[in-house]
């Protein structure tokens, strides 16, 4: 049940703060990492892609990195869970 709620919530929210990032107040990039949090944490097909953008994109991997740094529990964790699988 929570899945069926929160799946489409967090794609709302991804679209919207795509479209609301370029504004002179940026809310869309608190509510596309809201989207981010709330996708990884109910589908494992989003984590798995965020793994991948992670991995492709360093600067995506280094924002998000930053983002686990400034925030704390179980936010900080999740998105440590779409880390990349690197080698050594």
């Amino acid at each position: 049940m929570w899945r069926i709620v929160t799946i489409p919530l967090a794609l709302v929210l991804l679209i919207a703060g795509a479209i609301l990032a370029p504004t002179p107040i940026p809310v869309g990039v608190p509510m596309m990492a809201l989207a981010l949090f709330l996708l990884i944490g109910s589908s494992k097909f989003a984590l798995r892609s965020v793994r991948r953008l992670r991995r492709r994109w360093k600067g995506f991997d280094q924002a998000l990195t930053l983002l686990e740094a400034r925030t704390a529990g179980t936010i900080a964790r999740t998105f440590r869970r779409s880390r990349p699988h690197r080698p050594g």
